[in-house]
Parts: structure tokens; sequence; C-alpha cells
């Protein structure tokens, strides 16, 4: 009986141990749906943020409808707004890219961000266009990030196009 009442021992040992195991797992799963949570929330938060800024900024709504007009120029301040909204975008969008290389953040988002890229290019106008190009082209370390490669295909796209 000895033997056995080991045997049920070890058992209820091994039992207590893959059940301590199961609840670490289910544990990290929860950790980790929290920060695909909170990432989420943050992420959509930063853009709320500029958006709400847009709308109590009537300077910043007409500096954005100069973006989107060809053949009106970017000079001096216009210039360096361009170049502060573009990386404020690029930021945000690696900052994106990176969330979900890591898991915090879902498929969708990314691919919303990518969307947003397509969409700000394709409106940009051609002097946008090559702030764009500019801000791409000053960081060749991550030409091959999947946000740079969807910018140089977005400007691509507008470029045989043609004027609009």
């Amino acid at each position: 009986m000895k033997g056995s009442g080991k045997q049920v021992l070890e058992t209820v040992g091994l039992l207590a141990v893959v059940g301590s195991l199961l609840l670490v797992a289910y544990e990290v799963r929860q950790a980790n749906r929290i920060a695909v949570v909170n990432t989420e929330f943050e992420l959509r938060n930063s853009y709320q943020a500029t958006n709400l800024a847009l709308l109590t900024d009537p300077d910043m709504v007409e500096f954005l409808l100069r973006t989107t007009t060809p053949g009106q120029p970017l000079d001096g301040e216009d210039q360096i707004r361009a170049r502060a909204w573009v990386y404020v975008n690029l930021n945000a969008s690696l900052a994106t890219a990176l969330a979900f290389d890591n898991g915090v953040t879902t498929e969708q988002t990314f691919a919303n961000i990518l969307d947003n890229i397509d969409n700000a290019i394709g409106r940009a106008s051609p002097e946008m266009r090559e702030v764009w190009r500019g801000a791409i082209d000053s960081f060749p370390s991550l030409e091959s990030s999947p946000v740079f490669e969807r910018v140089r295909a977005a400007l691509a796209r507008q470029e045989s196009a043609g004027p609009a």
C-alpha cells in the first residue's frame, strides 16, 4: 500500500503542477488581451486628440486645405508644418507597426493605419507628396518598413495617375 500511496501523491502533485501551469497560461493570455486593449485605446486616443485639435484650430484647417490643393506653394511656415504633419503621421504609423509586430495591436488596426497613409497621400497635392517623399528618404534605415513601403507605393500610384 505504501507504493500506491506514493503514486497517488505523485499523481496529485503532477495534477497540481499541470493545473498551476494552466492557470498561469490563462493569466498570461488575459494579460495579453489587456495589453492589446490598452494599446488600441491609446492609439485611438492619439488620433482623436489630433482630430479634436484640428476642429479647434482654424489655421491648421486652412493649412491642411492648402496641402490638398495642387499648385499651392508650401513656403516658410507651411513647409515646416507640412514636415511636422508628415512626421507625426509616420511616427504614429511606425508605432502601430511596432505594436502589431509585437502582438499588442490587431491586424485590423494596422491595416487601418496603412489605409490612412493611402488616403493622406491620395488627397495630397503634388507639393505635399514631395514632403512625404523627402521624409521617407530621410530615414534609409526604415526602408524595409511596411509603413515606408506603403508610402512609396501610394506615391507611385499618384505619380502614375498623373496630374489631378
